[in-house]
């Protein structure tokens, strides 16, 4: 089975978003859905502008693509800035920062612990979704805990939008 952390540099060194999500863009935690027999995850892309205090500023995002999993596939692409969906957010204006209270005081190290946590974890999910492995009622509990932890607050509206059923059941607290 291919790890979701292969999946998504898989899928960041791609033409399709080498070629039209820009290079200075970072991308949200990973959401995942079922479309018929097929397993999808879409991963949103945005704007960070650094900042000295450790409150870089983070912009509305911009793209919000699907793969199919785990053949890489690209199923949907959405460009925000030209989406009803959309209408109505200022681009060019920060929805918040990047360091949230909630890790403000995790190292880079203990940051990328919980990272590795959240997508071993969905590596769990994904294979219990294709009928290997078992995702205990446990797993599903701390896996939320780890997206409610580690998502931006403020792009919990994008989170919302792009995945639905997977925002409502990992992410809304």
């Amino acid at each position: 089975m291919t790890s979701i952390k292969d999946f998504l540099s898989k899928i960041n060194t791609s033409p399709v978003v080498r070629s039209y999500v820009a290079m200075d863009r970072g991308y949200g935690f990973p959401m995942l859905s079922i479309v018929g027999d097929r397993l999808l995850v879409t991963v949103f892309y945005y704007r960070v502008l650094p900042r000295k205090d450790d409150k870089s500023l983070i912009m509305p995002p911009e793209y919000v693509l699907s793969f199919d999993y785990p053949s890489c596939r690209l199923a949907n692409f959405e460009a925000l800035r030209m989406s009803p969906r959309a209408e109505g957010v200022d681009f060019e204006k920060p929805v918040g920062t990047f360091r949230h209270d909630a890790i403000k005081d995790l190292d880079r190290a203990a940051y990328q612990a919980k990272k590795d946590e959240l997508y071993a974890l969905l590596d769990r999910l994904i294979a219990n979704l294709g009928g290997e492995g078992e995702f205990t009622d446990e797993d599903e509990r701390r896996l939320a805990a780890l997206y409610q932890l580690l998502t931006e607050p403020s792009l919990h509206p994008a989170y919302r939008i792009c995945a639905p059923q997977f925002f409502s059941r990992f992410i809304a607290e």
